[in-house]
């Protein structure tokens, strides 16, 4: 009860802050649409406070104040009706539990991403959860996949060969179906996964972490404007910029024609400690062991939440994320292909409890 007071107490304190902020501060309100996959409804508004932050209120009530170092806040300027805003933490990722989460929070006008923390890494919603629930959009009934590698890809070894055995024999595997018990507004997902072969950019992919639009003009140049709306397009960059603090992650955006493109951001963690999922079961390489391991776990979070309307937990958590660094059984695809493949999320497993255990003792991955 202690903790119930507590709470009321401080969002009282926001709401008195905010009429004291209404006497002394001129006020500029905006009133975005609702878009999928932004936490915004019609009729919040977003006020600009000054020193760099927004308040975020929806009723009369203030539901987070949000730092907007883009500035998509400022002066009199209304924001256009078909601009998407989201709110992340600080590295980008997407925010979904507003009262739990730890962490300051951004407006940002990218797409959120939903990234793989290195294994070393202590998440700031470290607390379990329980079923994912869908969040009323769309999965990848079918999906297709697409390797771009970005980059200096002269000497790889085992790493393109291995992730085109990977890619093929995906399809089909029992380690696809660990994810067909989840459905969207467009159907159920399937097994079915195609490959549509590789790419190489032998241009230099960005010294710094990309953004998100980076990802995305990538993938549309590479498709001429024309992406599969059900492929993802995975992005393997040459280098690993030094101030990444992610294995991976995934997102989505639109072409400047408009056409939707779900692509992932995947930096070359041959050598990275916190992605190495120290493979001994198979004859595969570190770098390939790594890459592929990664790959598995944004493969099936995009299958399941392309488009951050699909499935994921309390914490914002997908499949992938539910099931990270725990491992049973070395995973044979549909070609025969094995890896050291991270265990995913299942709903169903869970509530039988017949899954085997992840980090937080839940039983409920699969492999």
């Amino acid at each position: 009860m202690k903790k119930s007071y507590l709470c009321v107490f401080m969002v009282g304190a926001l709401l008195a802050a905010a009429s004291a902020l209404t006497a002394q501060t001129p006020r500029h309100e905006f009133r975005p649409m609702a878009i999928a996959g932004t936490p915004f409804l019609e009729g919040d508004s977003l006020v600009l406070i000054g020193n760099g932050q927004v308040q975020w209120l929806r009723e009369g009530r203030v539901v987070a104040t949000l730092n907007d170092p883009e500035g998509l806040i400022r002066g009199n300027q209304e924001l256009a009706n078909d601009q998407a805003l989201y709110v992340t933490d600080a590295e980008g990722a997407a925010v979904h539990d507003f009262a739990r989460t730890a962490t300051p929070l951004f407006l940002s006008s990218e797409a959120p991403m939903h990234i793989f923390r290195p294994k070393n890494w202590p998440h700031p919603k470290a607390a379990a959860a329980g079923d994912m629930t869908w969040h009323g959009g769309t999965i990848l009934v079918a999906n297709k996949t697409m390797a771009i590698f970005w980059g200096s890809w002269g000497s790889p070894g085992d790493i393109i060969t291995g992730l085109d055995r990977f890619f093929q024999g995906f399809g089909g595997s029992a380690y696809a179906g660990d994810s067909t018990e989840y459905t969207g507004s467009n159907g159920q997902v399937t097994s079915s996964s195609t490959y549509l072969g590789h790419v190489i950019d032998s241009s230099a992919p960005p010294k710094r972490s990309p953004s998100v639009s980076t990802m995305v003009a990538e993938a549309c140049k590479i498709t001429n404007n024309n992406p599969d709306p059900n492929a993802l397009y995975l992005i393997y960059s040459s280098n690993f910029p030094r101030q990444n603090s992610f294995c991976a992650w995934h997102s989505y955006g639109n072409c400047s024609n408009g056409a939707p493109v779900q692509v992932a951001n995947m930096p070359n963690t041959s050598g990275i400690a916190g992605c190495n999922p120290s493979d001994t079961w198979t004859t595969n390489s570190e770098g390939l062991a790594s890459l592929a391991n990664v790959t598995a776990h944004e493969l099936s979070e995009t299958i399941t939440d392309p488009r951050n309307g699909g499935w994921y937990d309390a914490n914002g958590q997908e499949n992938g994320d539910k099931c990270a660094w725990s491992f049973n059984h070395v995973v044979t695809l549909a070609n025969g292909a094995q890896f050291k493949l991270q265990m995913e999320w299942s709903n169903n497993a869970f509530n039988a409890g017949t899954g085997f255990l992840n980090s937080s003792g839940q039983p409920g991955c699969l492999q």
